[in-house]
């Protein structure tokens, strides 16, 4: 809830702190698919 917040904060900004939210977005998107995938194979490797 408190990341909705500040996306809403970002996009008042002249579109700068909208990119940059985007980049953020992105980012932390493509940790949580690396991870999932990570845990996803270990534990077919323990299986």
């Amino acid at each position: 809830m408190q990341y909705v917040v500040i996306c809403s904060v970002c996009w008042e900004s002249d579109g700068q702190g909208a990119t940059m939210d985007l980049a953020m977005a992105m980012g932390v998107a493509m940790f949580g698919l690396f991870g999932a995938s990570t845990v996803i194979f270990l534990y077919k490797l323990k299986v």
